[in-house]
């Protein structure tokens, strides 16, 4: 199950490595590597989320309960919750590292489709992690990236575009919301255009991207990146967190609770 485990909880050991590329592009922007470029283009999204973790009880009263031991040490690491009457699964909670603590939710609508994951991916046992499915494909996700108990992050997906066939997830998101600061309120928003990803930060405060503080990555430029606004140098995509989502916004394959559904 170690290597279970890895397979659904692997792409969030990406996310360091997006800060990496991230402050990387930076460097080369700031010394006057990277073209100017104006800001332009359509509006981007903006607002404040809420950022408690809600997490939806599974709860096992008044339903059947199947246990599964994968790992065969006659303790079950995986809990499926089934209605009585029709034998359909509702939820299954699932302890992937077999520490005693669950590390995973999933919850089924009434056709059987995968309609949200919970996830604990740093051995805590406080859910970092939500992703929503409609018609069981990945619609948005919400998560912790600096594990202080609150959401930071949010992303929202395209569920027309492909999928990996080995994750089941798209490549990336069509666009994403961060609080850097943790007062509620956007402070950076990202948007994807292909390979090209342009990140609009606010530094004012005012809820609103600043026309001076655009940032893009990727697009086959000789420096991976260029900065809006006369050359003035965008704030660490981190935001003093310790950890960034990645730029492919690598997330945790689906499979590894699989075993024994029906």
């Amino acid at each position: 199950m170690r290597h279970a485990r890895s397979s659904y909880f692997g792409g969030w050991i990406h996310l360091a490595a997006g800060v990496g590329l991230a402050s990387a592009a930076l460097a080369a922007a700031a010394c006057g590597h990277g073209q100017q470029v104006a800001s332009g283009g359509s509006r981007l999204p903006q607002g404040a989320h809420s950022e408690t973790v809600e997490h939806e009880a599974c709860s096992e009263s008044g339903h059947y309960v199947e246990p599964l031991d994968t790992n065969g040490d006659a303790k079950p690491d995986i809990s499926r919750v089934l209605d009585k009457k029709g034998g359909r699964e509702l939820c299954r909670i699932a302890d992937l590292n077999h520490d005693g603590k669950s590390d995973l939710y999933e919850y089924f609508d009434s056709d059987g489709l995968l309609r949200r994951r919970e996830f604990c991916y740093d051995d805590t046992g406080v859910v970092n992690a939500v992703e929503y499915f409609e018609g069981g494909k990945l619609a948005r996700r919400e998560y912790d990236t600096g594990g202080q108990h609150r959401l930071d992050t949010w992303d929202w997906f395209d569920t027309s575009a492909p999928v990996d066939p080995k994750t089941g997830y798209p490549a990336h998101p069509s666009r994403r919301e961060r609080d850097t600061t943790g007062n509620g309120q956007t402070d950076q928003w990202w948007t994807w255009n292909g390979d090209k990803i342009t990140i609009a930060f606010d530094r004012t405060g005012d809820g609103q991207p600043d026309p001076d503080a655009t940032f893009t990555l990727g697009g086959g430029d000789d420096a991976g990146a260029t900065v809006s606004g006369g050359g003035a140098v965008a704030p660490a995509l981190d935001g003093g967190s310790a950890a960034a989502p990645a730029a492919d916004a690598g997330a945790p394959a689906r499979g590894a609770s699989d075993a024994g559904k029906s």
